[in-house]
């Protein structure tokens, strides 16, 4: 009998770790925000929010851990308990820049301490000046800035970060040199352009669309901006510039295989959504949803292309 008992005790046990896996999630789920509040991650984080109310079994709630361009977030989610219940926003390049340059012995996160989750959103870069400003146009600004080295003033978010890339990259091309002015978030880095505080910014598309009495003066798309149609590429006046943001969702490495499952088809499911495409285009960004597995791809690709960069403007040895 009591071998019986025993038995039984035991089947049942077996039973329930499904049924525990199955649980999940049984908490909200937070999401840490890298920048500042009123920036292209955080609108792109707050639709998530939003939208994962009906997909989700608890809320998605955002933290903001600003600072450093992204390091002091994702230094925190490599450190995060990898327990499902902590997911973070990664922003494309920033994310593959401050590893490379970190000086020796400075604590701070690795890329590969973070697995990636999903891609999100793409966010072309734009050069956008005061619409009342002297500039109109980018060659204008070219012209002016090679004649006056370091006089013109561009906001950017943060350095090591994608905006300091694309800094660097309109300057390796086109030979001008700017004062460079980092700020923790767009949502600083607009009202320093509104205010005269700087001459430019150099940021993402997501800003200027949402900014008003500005100019945008090149894109960073290939072709024309569904977005900003009335903005030139920088290729169609003669710099074979590319450069843009994708922004996606990584978790600290090894976290449970039902949790992963769980967040990796809840959030394709929620990116399917038309309303979710339609508000994410609203606020000034492009729908690109990836895999982890094609995120990851993405990943090491944008981290080929800025240690060529970075190398070739002297600052990787």
């Amino acid at each position: 009998m009591k071998r019986v008992f025993s038995s039984l005790i035991l089947a049942l046990g077996l039973l329930a770790v499904p049924a525990q896996a199955a649980d999940y999630p049984t908490k909200p789920i937070t999401l840490m925000t890298a920048f500042n509040a009123g920036g292209g991650s955080d609108v792109s984080h707050r639709l998530l929010e939003k939208f994962a109310k009906g997909v989700f079994d608890q809320p998605i709630v955002v933290t903001y851990k600003a600072g450093a361009g992204g390091e002091i977030g994702w230094t925190w989610l490599a450190g995060a308990k990898p327990d499902g219940y902590t997911i973070g926003g990664v922003d494309l390049p920033h994310i593959v820049l401050q590893p490379m340059l970190r000086p020796e012995g400075q604590p701070g996160y690795k890329t590969e301490q973070l697995s990636p989750l999903c891609g999100l959103v793409y966010d072309a870069d734009v050069v956008m000046v005061p619409e009342a400003g002297p500039h109109k146009t980018f060659k204008d600004l070219i012209a002016y800035a090679r004649a006056n080295p370091g006089k013109v003033k561009v906001a950017t978010v943060g350095r090591l970060t994608g905006d300091h890339l694309f800094l660097m990259q309109i300057e390796k091309l086109t030979g001008a040199k700017f004062t460079q002015v980092p700020y923790p978030g767009s949502g600083k880095a607009i009202p320093a352009l509104l205010s005269g505080e700087v001459d430019a910014y150099f940021g993402s598309g997501s800003s200027f669309l949402r900014m008003e009495k500005t100019r945008g003066l090149a894109v960073g798309s290939r072709e024309r901006y569904e977005l900003c149609p009335d903005v030139p590429t920088f290729i169609e006046q003669g710099y074979d510039i590319e450069s843009g943001k994708y922004r996606g969702l990584a978790t600290p490495r090894n976290i449970p295989a039902e949790a992963r499952q769980y967040l990796e088809t809840r959030f394709a499911e929620l990116c399917a959504n038309p309303e979710y495409q339609k508000a994410v285009k609203s606020s000034g960004l492009t729908p690109f949803f990836q895999t982890g597995k094609d995120f990851g791809e993405t990943i090491r690709t944008q981290g080929k292309q800025a240690e060529k960069l970075l190398e070739a403007s002297g600052l990787l040895k």
